[in-house]
């Protein structure tokens, strides 16, 4: 990222983290740019620990957040199909907070809708 290091006290990430090229060095750059003590909000996707509520939400954005989409906004709700492919590729939420754990000093994770989507506050 263009900014130079401990520029921030807060960053956050909107339904975007998941679709970095290397979440790896995503998590890196954020912990270098955030000031000591600051903080790092995030909100997504989440993929889900327990295999049952894995399958329903993969089922839910593969075969009815298309459908809905499209029923509500016509060919551009078939955008919306293109979740998915992410979500395959997304850490299991476990995973995510243990990759966060490697640079953070502290990890809150907040989960809903059976995991399906998270609410994490990551501290420097």
């Amino acid at each position: 990222m263009p900014f130079q290091s401990k520029q921030f006290d807060v960053v956050l990430s909107g339904y975007s983290l998941r679709d970095a090229i290397s979440l790896k060095t995503a998590i890196s750059e954020i912990q270098r740019v955030l000031k000591d003590g600051g903080k790092w909000i995030i909100v997504d996707l989440g993929k889900p620990d327990e295999p049952i509520a894995r399958f329903g939400v993969s089922f839910y954005l593969k075969l009815i957040l298309p459908i809905v989409a499209y029923a509500a906004g016509g060919k551009l709700g078939l955008k919306f199909a293109a979740l998915h492919k992410t979500y395959k590729l997304w850490p299991k939420n476990k995973k995510l907070e243990l990759m966060l754990l490697e640079k953070f000093s502290s990890v809150e994770f907040e989960k809903d809708l059976m995991g399906g989507a998270i609410m994490v506050t990551a501290h420097k």
